[in-house]
């Protein structure tokens, strides 16, 4: 049977085609002249190439004009129908909801949105154990693998050129004119030619001699060493991304790191070493300028300045500033890179110490000054879980600190040698603009049209003032600047990267462990009890958004054992009664001092819920130790505004022990965030005035303000909302035993900063009657402390800490209570001048007294 062919028949179409042909250039039928043999020649050609093109069973598509369809609208039912199909069918929770992700420490904050943004890598990198060489060299041969730390060293990029600036530091215009003064001041009795050598000497005793060849040995040395002494040295894979990536945009970068240990003038410069990243330029004061430890620090980028740069109480050595200010600012020019501990010092306490503006002081001048259009700053932060260095008790007990020597070194070097101090995590926050930075708060001083945001107290300076002033010769500012304006901005940094380092800290367990013990069982705990509130602990400091330092899903009995050991016996006692394990921390002096540096670390997570709880307390004349016993009629209300001035009143009061938030953010804001957080925990229950409008609820006013915020309608104060604001109070919860369990763990996080304070308040009213030497009055002060502690009256032992006792003098001089002044090398307190001052002091006494238990 012949094949059907599935094509339509084309000659109807060819004749059709005929009929249209296109006309001849002179208006003939195109072809005319061709017979229709020939015609029916070519159709058949046609019709052939076709079958040859498409085959026997495929016809060309055809294409329709496109046509304007009205859209038919989906039935409501359909849609209805659908999604309880997708609800029925989707899993709420998927598995990878499940996966736990070590969370990416250090992000920016949303005020310097352009940092946020330019520098970024996956957050899901992971740990990584810096002391693993072995798995870094999998892959590679037998004899690489087998002396892994020779050929990972080897292996290491250290053909990096550190440029000499000596030769631009004493041809600045900056020494030389601090040359000349000193000339002219000390009315010729120096030449120009033996200061130009007294500025050469400073130099060369201060510069760093950075060498590749001892980076790399040491390199491979300090895997010997902390390998011997350390179970892990943890970073994060992607921090170092970020970091790496940073370093190689050519602009100069600040590492400012939290200064914990001795370790940390060498661990960050080993770490970036790791990754071939250029290893900065590290200010180290001049007491750990000792034979060969010295020379070491020097040639990994050590230079070397004095713990007090002025000789003489009240003469600045201009000299010196001049060369150190020099060397640092031709460095920047240079685009070398930069660490230098923005703290000044090691903390005693644990607790980061307020800002040093002198070194920061000279990157900002040389931003203002043109010298480099920008620089990243890069907080970092560094956990030990047991201090390389030992403690700090006989400092807090007010024995003076031995002077670093040779042999004192070598000591201290074989004691740590013969002892295991657990792990060290580094954590690298996100590197930001200090140009954007000084940006924002330029903005932020300007009073915006569409808010009731007020400008601070003290206005920043704009950056063509500063500029201004930087390019002044009418001064040399050295190391400090003397301008408010940019001293104002100076410490607005430094108290930014502070904040930064402190919510960048991981916390160990030894950290955690402490903790607990000084905040809730003082008089000691169970195991089992131990266990169940450890892991409470590791949930609620994840849960604000903050990290620890081993892994969360780790058993917690093993992190305990493990934590226990570390601490030591000596620390806390572990004694089992019955086949009950009971452990118990040492509150005697001076041991206290160790466990308080430990747990101090952790208070920054819940310092502001602590302030508020505290002024609660306050407002609200509650007992602790009867709390139980109350009604809920006997607990009074509290209202919002109130609760929030006294709050600001304790940030206040403690601003030389902790920064409760960015410079770039308002305090008021934050604690109100915060209070909304007790409300949330049912630690605070909101009372509605039902007289005053039953349908305006807390939750729809805050909703209205966050609405009304949002869209700029709050041009003008609206006298409605102050009313309904005023009409906001709170009541504590004390029907609900977790609740108050919550609220007395809140306040004894603060409670022994609050004893010290009393303690110091109560000593100024009583034995400062007239001016005398400070340190005559504070070793007084510190007497008295200690025997309230010997004598058992005290509450908390830790109470009696030289640094949260000078904190507290410091405290009570910023609020107008008590000054100081010199008299010639003396330095002597007193009573402020103000005639009210003494009706202050016992307001703050009263305060005090209402916070203790």
């Amino acid at each position: 049977m012949p094949g059907v062919s599935v094509l339509p028949d084309l000659d109807n179409v060819y004749a059709k085609w005929e009929k249209k042909r296109p006309r001849g250039h002179y208006g003939s039928d195109y072809g005319s002249h061709v017979n229709g043999q020939e015609i029916i020649r070519k159709g058949a050609d046609g019709k052939q190439k076709w079958t040859n093109k498409f085959g026997n069973n495929i016809q060309l598509a055809r294409h329709h004009r496109a046509r304007e369809k009205r859209v038919i609208a989906i039935p409501l039912e359909t849609v209805r129908n659908d999604t309880i199909a997708m609800f029925k069918t989707t899993p709420t929770i998927l598995p990878d909801d499940f996966m736990k992700t070590r969370p990416l420490m250090g992000q920016c904050c949303n005020l310097l949105p352009n940092s946020q943004k330019d520098l970024s890598a996956p957050s899901n990198l992971g740990m990584r154990n810096i002391l693993d060489v072995a798995h870094e060299m999998r892959g590679h041969s037998l004899l690489a693998q087998r002396f892994c730390y020779i050929a990972y060293s080897l292996s290491r990029k250290t053909t990096h050129k550190y440029t000499d600036v000596s030769m631009a530091v004493l041809t600045s215009q900056r020494v030389l004119d601090a040359v000349e003064q000193a000339v002219l001041k000390e009315k010729h009795e120096k030449g120009v030619s033996e200061l130009k050598k007294q500025a050469r000497k400073i130099l060369q005793g201060m510069k760093a001699l950075v060498s590749n060849y001892l980076i790399r040995f040491t390199g491979w040395f300090l895997f010997q060493f902390l390998g011997r002494i350390l179970n892990t040295v943890q970073v994060h894979k992607s921090q170092m991304e970020i970091i790496k990536a940073a370093s190689e945009r050519g602009i100069p970068i600040i590492y400012l790191p939290l200064h914990k240990s001795h370790l940390d003038y060498i661990l960050v410069t080993w770490i970036l070493w790791h990754y071939e990243i250029r290893v900065p330029f590290v200010a180290a004061g001049d007491n750990l300028r000792i034979p060969l430890f010295g020379r070491l620090m020097s040639g990994l980028g050590a230079y070397f300045i004095r713990r007090k740069l002025d000789i003489e109480v009240g003469k600045k050595d201009k000299i010196y500033r001049s060369v150190l200010h020099s060397y640092m600012e031709e460095l920047l020019r240079a685009g070398e890179a930069m660490e230098f501990f923005i703290e000044g010092s090691r903390s005693r306490s644990g607790k980061a110490l307020p800002p040093k503006g002198g070194l920061m002081s000279v990157v900002m001048d040389s931003l203002n000054t043109g010298v480099i259009e920008d620089a990243y700053i890069v907080p970092i932060s560094i956990s030990y879980e047991v201090l390389l260095d030992g403690n700090f008790n006989n400092e807090q007990m007010g024995i003076p600190k031995v002077k670093e020597t040779f042999w004192g070194a070598l000591k201290g070097i074989w004691r740590v040698i013969n002892s295991n101090f657990g792990s060290v995590r580094v954590d690298f926050a996100q590197p930001f603009s200090l140009k954007e930075f000084v940006q924002v708060c330029q903005s932020a001083s300007q009073p915006r049209r569409d808010s009731d945001v007020s400008p601070p107290s003290t206005p920043l300076v704009s950056m063509e003032t500063l500029r201004r002033i930087s390019e002044s010769n009418a001064a040399i500012y050295g190391t400090s600047v003397v301008e408010e304006e940019q001293r104002q901005l100076v410490k607005r940094l430094g108290e930014h990267v502070v904040h930064t380092c402190v919510r960048t800290t991981a916390f160990m367990c030894t950290n955690l462990l402490s903790f607990l013990l000084l905040t809730k069982y003082r008089k000691g705990v169970d195991l089992e009890t131990l266990k169940t509130d450890y892991e409470w602990l590791i949930e609620e400091v994840m849960v604000r958004k903050r990290d620890v330092g081993f892994s969360s899903t780790s058993k917690i009995s093993d992190v305990l054992d493990y934590a226990l050991s570390l601490l030591g016996s000596n620390l806390v006692q572990k004694r089992t009664t019955e086949g009950v394990v009971t452990i118990y921390p040492n509150l005697q002096l001076p041991d206290i001092f160790q466990l308080s540096y430990n747990s101090n670390q952790v208070i920054s997570v819940f310092y502001l819920e602590s302030i508020l709880v505290n002024a609660v307390i306050f407002l609200s004349d509650l007992s602790l130790i009867n709390l139980s016993s109350l009604n809920s009629g006997d607990v009074s209300l509290v209202s919002r505004d109130d609760i929030l001035e006294v709050a600001e009143q304790l940030c206040d009061l403690l601003k030389y022990e902790f920064i409760p938030t960015s410079p770039l953010m308002k305090l008021e804001e934050v604690l109100a965030d915060t209070m909304d957080q007790l409300v949330t925990m049912e630690i605070l229950s909101v009372h509605e005035n039902e007289q005053f409008c039953p349908s305006y609820n807390t939750y729809d006013r805050n909703w209205a303000k966050r609405i009304s915020a949002s869209l700029s309608w709050a041009d003008e104060e609206d006298p409605d909302d102050d009313i309904y604001r005023e009409e906001q109070h709170f009541r504590v919860n004390i029907h609900k035993n977790d609740c108050v369990d919550k609220l007395v763990f809140f306040h004894r996080i603060l409670a022994p900063f609050f004893e010290a304070y009393l303690v110091a308040a109560s000593h100024i009213s009583t034995s400062l009657e007239e001016d005398m030497s400070e340190d005559d009055f504070f070793q007084s002060l510190h007497n008295c402390a200690k025997e309230r502690v010997e004598k058992g009256v005290a509450s908390y032992s830790e109470s009696a800490a030289v640094d949260t006792l000078r904190n507290a003098l410091k405290s009570f001089e910023h609020l107008k209570i008590i000054e100081t002044c010199f008299a010639g090398n003396l330095r002597i307190i007193g009573l402020h001048e103000d005639f009210d001052v003494k009706n202050k002091l016992i307001q703050y006494i009263t305060l005090l007294e209402s916070l203790r238990e």
